[in-house]
């Protein structure tokens, strides 16, 4: 949410981990389970626009002296990449759109997370 991946590996690209193995226990890509999915995807991310600048505000106080490594770029910056991921500029329908093609379909079996799952994997121990 805050922009730095754990071991500040750079190149887990995808926005969110969604496997292969997690949409076919929804039932596969044309099931009604996944279709749920998509919707529930859409609802949270309205709810969470609804609710942008009290998150953001929170996040900012948080920062405050703060030495986690996301906010060492500062604070103005870490909030501004915050509010910018909320797509804010969107109408609602806009928004429902982004959440299907930018988030979920190229979170969908990503080659990054499969590859830092790997890296994990072999150097961590973990998958």
């Amino acid at each position: 949410m805050l922009s730095n991946s754990p071991g500040s590996v750079g190149f887990e690209a995808a926005p969110f981990k969604l496997t292969h193995e997690y949409v076919d226990v929804l039932g596969g890509l044309g099931s009604q389970d996944y279709e749920d999915y998509k919707k529930l995807c859409k609802q949270a991310f309205q709810a969470l626009r609804r609710s942008a600048d009290y998150i953001i505000d929170l996040v900012a106080m948080m920062g405050r002296e703060s030495k986690m490594p996301c906010f060492s770029v500062g604070v103005a910056t870490a909030t501004s990449a915050l509010r910018q991921r909320f797509q804010l500029h969107l109408s609602a329908d806009e928004a429902e759109q982004f959440v299907e093609t930018d988030l979920i379909a190229k979170s969908f079996g990503s080659y990054y997370t499969r590859l830092y799952d790997t890296f994990q994997y072999r150097t961590q121990g973990i998958y």
